[in-house]
């Protein structure tokens, strides 16, 4: 077998290391910097590429790669090919091309956190190496095997560069397991050892060390060289010491390069060393002559400054003394620089004083009127409000001079889910304190300090970017006459029936413990079997994956389904085939048994949501966990049992599974059909699941009773305002946005379970 990798490329300490514990020959190939990804190539002419799969083919066979233990092996070996991948962004020789960019490096350090807090999680749990303390094994094995496994020597080699060249002693502080287990437990082992040598830990104090820019113009004239406190290249991990146990004469040609290279090296740096020598001496005699000069043209500089400040001092004084409201006295000289804090200064309240910006009741002219789209009271305006805010102010402002009776009305967003979420970390980061632990008007009183803090705040930010707004029109969202004028128009529309209340199926945060909208639901697409990081979970959480399980059938036989999401089969109500499958025909009104509570399940035909060309053709339906199957519920007037309680909990509902997590169900929920031998597999399958926007939590589609707007009436107008001109969307080319987006709308949950708004 032979290995090619890239320079620095953490799957080849890995690799070696495998083949010494798998006892196998493995050549290393000189490092290629065009080689994307691992390649391992065979005799036979067989090839595996990415570290998964070749370290799952140097490991074959062998305790390494122990076959009562895959799966536990294969989920933390993801984890670790996650971890090299992102650590791509941090580690030299990948992180200073260019192909990171700051965004990107900061997402791939959110992604290592979450993924070494899953792992420090791991490490702690004493039971995961009960199996390692019986063989006699000192090292701790994360996925629980007897042994060193794939999974900790790939864990092991993506970690190890992250701990020795990016992480300082600060970053590394919350993980002090996984410095343990990489310094002490796996990286003390003989093979380990014998590979990546004494594991050392970054001398940075603080941080994670960022990769040093590259200068091209710089390394083509220096030869490369570089100083200062840059992250330091990482080694070959250990290869030059396997080349040369696998094969000394290619390790003897590599030496000798190595050596000829060396002494290139010392004599340009002697050459470097004399011409720098030259250039201070001759530096030393043109100060001699320029001292003088020197010190003039210092001199020079220092009254200039200080006759800048001078000057600056006099124009603030002088904005100083201008009476709140008053005209400033343009007449006076303004500087000769542009200083936008003194040129700007008082204008506004000269304005404002002047009512330039209230309409004219009075006034015969055509009204114009915009009401700010009111920002939300989390925190400070950023520079999409500085945007948004200068064209409205540009076409106000064009309008008012044009002869309209204008005003643009201003206000701000009590944004009732965002401002009660932030609110809450900051008690909880500031205090110590959840909501419930405060009390509901306790923490009323906690949110109305922080509205009164930032929206004062953000109503001084429009007045500093000169917003023409009728101040005297300034509203709150939660004042109270727009409370009226909010319970006013709900009466009002329950009454013409166009608020309504409905048991139905909602997109629910078990973070937030509320519903939340369609706009609030962010999608995540996974191609395949992915490990994802979910908000109050230790360890992650496999999507991407399409479990396969039998029903029995009353009187015998059994029909085969197929879930990514096993755990909500305890919800089941009915089997769903299509009416022309000839496979099902036989069982058209016949009923299965769930296996795990023994209710009655019928095998109901519906054309609309069954392919009988996809998978085996039958359809589990959960009405309360699935807008499909809802629908399906709601045709065939089935039964909707909701298996959660708000915190994600499985409720009573789940028989012997109620109090678990829903993730933990879904793993126990797959163990006990296999146990009746009624499971039939998993396999890789590409999905799409939501997750909160606020809380990053996993979405649960839940049925629960909430308020609605009905929406089809009113998108229809819309429309049709639209089309008759009567309403026209400027630029013209948004109308197709606007009828896509009216056209397919759904009714709209209203109601939240909060205690702000």
């Amino acid at each position: 077998m032979e290995l090619i990798t890239c320079p620095g490329h953490s799957c080849q300490p890995a690799a070696l290391i495998a083949s010494h514990l798998a006892g196998c020959s493995m050549v290393v190939a000189p490092p290629d910097a065009d080689q994307q990804e691992p390649l391992l190539k065979e005799s036979s002419g067989e090839s595996f590429r990415g570290t998964s799969e070749v370290l799952k083919r140097v490991a074959k066979g062998s305790s390494a790669y122990p076959e009562e233990f895959k799966a536990e092996v294969e989920k933390w070996l993801a984890v670790a090919v996650d971890i090299e991948q992102h650590s791509r962004a941090w580690v030299e020789p990948f992180a200073s091309s260019k192909e990171y960019s700051d965004e990107g490096r900061a997402a791939s350090q959110a992604a290592l956190t979450a993924q070494l807090h899953s792992l420090e999680a791991a490490l702690g749990e004493s039971n995961r190496f009960a199996a390692a303390a019986q063989q006699g094994s000192t090292a701790k094995c994360i996925a629980g095997t007897p042994s060193l496994s794939i999974a900790d020597i790939a864990l092991l080699a993506a970690v190890q560069p992250l701990l020795s060249y990016v992480m300082g002693a600060e970053a590394r502080a919350p993980f002090p397991r996984t410095v343990q287990w990489v310094l002490e437990d796996a990286g003390q082992h003989a093979s380990v050892a014998k590979v990546m040598g004494r594991i050392p830990l970054s001398p940075a104090p603080q941080g994670w060390v960022a990769p040093p820019k590259k200068d091209t113009k710089k390394k083509k004239k220096e030869g490369g060289g570089g100083g200062g406190d840059k992250q330091p290249q990482a080694p070959e991990n250990g290869a030059g010491a396997a080349d040369a146990e696998l094969d000394p004469e290619k390790a003897a040609k590599k030496a000798a390069k190595q050596a000829e290279k060396e002494a290139k090296a010392a004599k340009l740096a002697a050459k470097k060393e004399a011409a720098a020598a030259a250039a201070a001496a001759q530096a030393a005699k043109k100060s001699a002559a320029g001292e003088g000069a020197g010190e003039s043209k210092k001199a020079a500089a220092e009254a200039k400054r200080k006759a800048e400040a001078e000057e600056a001092a006099r124009l603030k004084a002088e904005v100083d003394a201008v009476p709140k409201g008053a005209k400033k006295d343009v007449s006076k000289a303004a500087g000769k620089a542009y200083n936008p804090h003194i040129v700007e200064a008082t204008w506004y309240d000269w304005w404002e004083a002047s009512g330039y910006f209230k309409p004219d009741m009075n006034s015969t002219k055509p009204p114009f009127v915009i009401v700010i789209p009111p920002p939300n009271v989390t925190g400070a305006l950023h520079i999409g409000h500085a945007l948004t805010n200068s064209i409205q102010d540009t076409i106000v402002r064009w309008r008012r001079m044009s002869g309209y009776n204008t005003v643009w009305v201003p206000g701000t967003d009590h944004a009732g889910i965002a401002t009660q979420t932030i609110v809450e970390k900051t008690l909880q980061r500031e205090k110590g304190v959840s909501r419930h632990q405060l009390g509901r008007e306790g923490f009323l009183e906690e949110v109305y300090k922080w509205v009164d803090v930032y929206g004062g705040r953000i109503t001084n930010q429009l007045r500093r970017i000169g917003s023409s707004v009728d101040w005297s029109r300034c509203v709150f969202t939660m004042d109270p006459q727009m409370s009226r004028a909010v319970n006013e128009a709900f009466v009002r529309m329950y009454n013409d029936g166009a608020i309504y209340r409905d048991n139905r199926l909602v997109n629910w945060c078990c973070k937030l413990k509320t519903a939340v909208s369609d706009i609030e639901v962010e999608y995540i697409d996974v191609p395949k079997r992915t490990l994802m990081t979910v908000p109050g979970y230790t360890e992650p959480v496999e999507f991407g994956v399409l479990t396969s399980f039998a029903y029995p059938l009353e009187g015998g036989g059994e029909i085969v389904v197929a879930t990514t999401r096993p755990e909500t089969m305890l919800g089941d109500t009915a089997v769903a085939v299509h009416p022309e499958d000839p496979r099902y025909k036989h069982l058209h009104g016949k009923f299965a048994v769930h296996p795990l509570n023994q209710r009655r399940i019928p095998i109901i035909c519906d054309a609309e949501l069954v392919d009988m060309n996809f998978g085996t053709g039958a359809v589990k339906i959960t009405p309360a966990h699935d807008p499909n199957d809802f629908k399906t519920g709601k045709r065939h007037n089935l039964e909707s049992i909701n298996v959660f309680d708000d915190d994600g909990y499985i409720n009573e509902q789940g028989g012997e599974f109620a109090g678990q997590p829903r993730f933990k169900a879904r793993v126990t929920v797959v163990e006990a059909l296999d146990k009746l031998g009624l499971f039939r597999g998993t396999t890789d399958n590409p999905m799409r699941f939501g997750i909160c926007s606020r809380s990053k939590d996993v979405i649960e589609p839940c049925l629960k009773p909430q308020w609605w707007v009905k929406c089809d009436t009113m998108a229809a107008k819309s429309c049709a305002a639209v089309r008759s001109g009567e309403l026209e969307i400027i630029p013209k080319e948004f109308e197709v946005v606007w009828f896509r987006w009216l056209e397919n709308i759904r009714d709209w949950c209203i109601s939240r379970q909060l205690w702000w708004g």
